[in-house]
């Protein structure tokens, strides 16, 4: 017979359908200005609103980084006997951390010559993949010069296959977006830096991940004059609902929503001309149908009020994933109507000049950087730093302030059904609503001549909460199991919490609002015990000891962490905890203040003993 705490309060599609709402309520959608006055203040506003972003994506990185000169070390030539030569090089995208890249060079170039910067996608061939040579090879062989960079993950660089290690430097206070968007722009400077490119003429383009940094980067820096992102973006709001284009965290940065969405960094690209290629079967990310309404449609107008060129392309041949000979005809004719060229508008010959992946590697240093040993250097300057003594007021303020506490306006605990006799206790069932956004299961397990009352918490939710349950009926006490935000009936996939970060709130700050309006819910007879067991509910429950301490009676934890740096030193995959990896909160916080924060609330982990009596 199932345990009382493991009835079905909520549903998983009602629980997803709240967090889309919530979603919903915190992103913006671009209204494209249509009248001259309102089209004049959106090209005014513009190089402000790209300062903030940028401003954004550099939190916690020195503060003249973006505009330092890359250094860059040129290696072999490669005289392929075809009209080009290809020349090996690395460039030092991020301090420690070394690209490699390839420039394909005409061998009778002009001066000024065009120039196209060819960041890679999430293809783990990297520079070396089929399609990306052969784009590059037919740009050189038009007379233009083609720089073939590679992508964190790929390539040579695979050390970083884990995307969402920003998770890591992000914790740590260092926007982990602003290494991905300056290995980026370095790319650019050195292609521009060629002396004998053509700054007038230089265009940007990508498949999938390559679509994207072709997205970012051209809606942020006006150097690049033409924009080809290929099935790389779509407005976060959008992605939402379809969780195959939410992508990685690089794609999903905190906090940038509060500021713009794709939909508005695509209009951005305005009045520069724009081919958005997406693939109408896309079996990735990013199909037509969904992008034509989302990104098309929504900054068309303000192109048209320019009289600039936006133009759409609908993949079908093959339509999947994809950069092959169809979307590769469509690059060069845009490009030569924009660079004033007349070159085919087919492929040259190119595949018999395809080299492997070992002909094309450049090397890199041993110790080449990593997204984990920038988080690690990060983590070591936070553990040297003397933190500034601070009254517990200020640190309570301070802390809720990092999480974003939400502060619930209207809760109500709705009672399900009539009270169940069981052989040890009786049951009720509620249901917690927050601000009509958000619903908690709750289960109430009464002893007879219970004295006391105990919240229990676990990452699995009240499912897995049986035993503990069990544990504190013995005891006499009355029992509380609820789920909360990620937890059993509320679990969440985790990229619907790179969302939620985006969208400018913290997963981290919901689970605690939540636990502490369940404690205002339940409390109304005296302050009960928390037990919270698993790598996340400990450190929520302590924090919401942290913040209101006369709320909790005392707190057992089941393997709570020592220190939120061994996210870090281990390190602990952003999917199994993402809601700990909370914007800047290590470099401020760790959870030895959180105990202290917590006093005189009684702690004890049932692996580490008592923390305090």
């Amino acid at each position: 017979m199932p345990h009382p705490v493991q009835k079905n309060l909520v549903t998983s599609n009602k629980a997803r359908r709240q967090r889309l709402a919530y979603l919903a309520a915190h992103l913006p959608r671009f209204k494209a200005p249509t009248t001259p006055s309102s089209i004049n203040t959106w090209l005014k506003n513009a190089p402000a609103l790209r300062t903030e972003i940028l401003d954004l994506f550099f939190r916690g990185h020195p503060k003249s980084i973006l505009n330092e000169k890359p250094t860059i070390r040129w290696a072999d030539r490669i005289p392929t006997g075809q009209g080009y030569t290809i020349r090996k090089l690395r460039y030092e995208g991020y301090p420690g951390l070394w690209v490699p890249a390839l420039l394909y060079e005409p061998d009778n170039i002009k001066t000024p010559a065009p120039a196209v910067l060819n960041p890679n996608g999430h293809h783990q061939g990297g520079k070396a993949m089929d399609y990306k040579q052969a784009r590059c090879i037919n740009l050189a062989k038009r007379g233009m010069l083609a720089l073939n960079t590679e992508f964190i993950g790929m390539g040579e660089l695979r050390a970083d296959a884990e995307h969402n290690r920003i998770g890591h430097l992000d914790l740590c206070g260092v926007a982990g977006i602003g290494v991905f968007y300056l290995l980026m722009k370095r790319g650019l400077d050195v292609l521009l830096a060629h002396p004998k490119a053509d700054p007038a003429r230089t265009a940007m383009t990508g498949l999938s991940g390559g679509g994207w940094q072709t997205a970012l980067l051209s809606a942020l820096d006006e150097r690049v004059k033409v924009v080809v992102p290929v099935a790389g973006h779509s407005p976060v709001w959008q992605r939402s609902g379809c969780m195959e284009d939410i992508g990685d965290q690089e794609q999903c940065p905190s906090d940038l929503c509060t500021l713009a969405d794709y939909d508005a960094l695509s209009a951005l690209f305005a009045p520069r001309p724009t081919l958005l290629i997406y693939n109408r079967n896309d079996d990735c990310c990013f199909q037509t149908k969904r992008t034509r309404q989302s990104i098309y449609k929504p900054i068309r107008p303000l192109f048209q009020k320019l009289g600039a060129d936006l133009a759409l392309h609908d993949n079908t041949d093959p339509g999947t994933h994809n950069y092959e000979r169809d979307n590769r005809r469509q690059l060069y004719q845009f490009l030569d109507r924009h660079f004033g060229l007349s070159t085919s508008d087919d492929d040259l010959p190119w595949r018999d000049e395809l080299l492997t992946e070992a002909e094309l590697n450049v090397g890199l240093p041993a110790d080449n950087a990593t997204l984990h040993s920038l988080a690690q250097d990060a983590l070591r300057k936070i553990r040297t730093r003397k933190h500034k003594a601070q009254s517990p007021a200020a640190a309570r303020k301070q802390l809720a302030v990092l999480i974003k506490l939400p502060h619930w306006k209207k809760t109500r605990l709705e009672k399900i059904g009539a009270p169940q006799k069981r052989r040890d206790c009786t049951v009720q069932h509620y249901r917690l609503h927050l601000d009509g956004t958000w619903t908690l299961p709750l289960s109430e397990c009464t002893p007879p001549r219970a004295k006391g009352a105990e919240l229990i918490l676990t990452d699995a939710g009240r499912r897995a909460s049986a035993g503990l349950v069990d544990a504190a009926l013995a005891q006499g006490r009355r029992v509380f199991a609820a789920d909360i935000f990620g937890t059993g009936a509320l679990a969440a996939d985790h990229r619907h919490h790179m969302l939620i970060g985006t969208a400018g709130q913290r997963p981290l700050g919901i689970q605690v609002g939540q636990v502490l309006a369940l404690l205002a819910a339940i409390g109304k007879r005296g302050a009960p015990q928390i037990t919270a067991s698993g790598q996340v509910a400990p450190i929520v429950a302590l924090i919401a000891a942290a913040l209101k301490p006369k709320a909790i009676a005392a707190l057992t934890t089941h393997t709570l962490l020592d220190s939120l740096g061994r996210l870090v030193d281990w390190p602990l995959p952003y999917a199994s905890a993402p809601s700990l990896y909370c914007f800047d909160l290590l470099r401020h916080f760790d959870i030895p203040d959180f105990i202290a924060l917590s006093a005189p609330v009684p702690l004890a982990d049932a692996n580490r003993g008592p923390l305090r009596l």
